[in-house]
């Protein structure tokens, strides 16, 4: 075992970080229940009035465009590097798949931080 080749310790060092990504997202989703039911728990007002779902809305609106921009970005930067040939063709959906579970985080903040930031404004 002590004898393993680069492409085996690639390999066990992917599983690890894969595995620790996944318990991490595991461990996100789990705090952001309890979190959520906290706030449930002690929010006696929870009335949405239409400040609060124009406010909604243009964080979705936010969120939507920087997912459609970082797509057509992540897109055709998958398509430039496989053109010139540093990216394997093999690799190519994995590459995807991280690259547009990383738009998804991002318009998920960018989203959230408009909603807070239009929130902040209107005090």
């Amino acid at each position: 075992m002590s004898q393993l080749s680069y492409q085996e310790k690639s390999l066990y060092g992917s599983l690890v970080a894969e595995v620790l990504v996944a318990l991490m997202i595991i461990g996100i989703i789990v705090l952001q229940i309890v979190v959520q039911l906290a706030i449930v728990a002690f929010t006696r007002n929870r009335l949405k009035d239409e400040r609060d779902k124009l406010i909604e809305l243009r964080g979705y609106r936010a969120g939507y465009f920087t997912m459609a921009s970082l797509m057509v970005l992540g897109l055709a930067m998958l398509w430039f590097h496989a053109t010139v040939g540093e990216l394997p063709v093999n690799r190519m959906g994995l590459h995807f798949i991280s690259v547009f579970f990383g738009i998804l985080v991002i318009s998920d903040i960018v989203k959230t931080v408009t909603q807070i930031v239009a929130y902040r404004r209107t005090l």
